[in-house]
């Protein structure tokens, strides 16, 4: 499992750590705690990374981020479900 530090993904995205800490405690994002240093998974980049622009350049705050973030997670699984039909369907035709 790979990680970076919080820190240095703040410092590279010019973001205040509160706002990985506010993400967590939203459950939004998971944090790894390894000899006392925060980091974060590099499978949950592309999800902070989103989560990033909604709320600085959409001025979304974290209550829309976590309904924004539950309904992309419905849609994912409603689509897995809609392949996973597709395929049944097509064993018995």
């Amino acid at each position: 499992m790979k990680t970076i530090a919080v820190k240095q993904f703040c410092t590279h995205y010019n973001i205040p750590i509160s706002f990985i800490d506010s993400l967590t405690n939203y459950d939004l994002i998971k944090i790894i705690e390894c000899e006392n240093v925060k980091h974060i998974q590099l499978d949950d980049i592309n999800n902070v990374e989103k989560l990033i622009r909604l709320h600085y350049d959409l001025n979304i705050n974290f209550e829309g981020l976590d309904v924004i973030n539950n309904l992309i997670t419905q849609i994912n699984n409603l689509q897995e479900e809609i392949i996973t039909l597709k395929n049944k369907i097509s064993l018995y035709e």
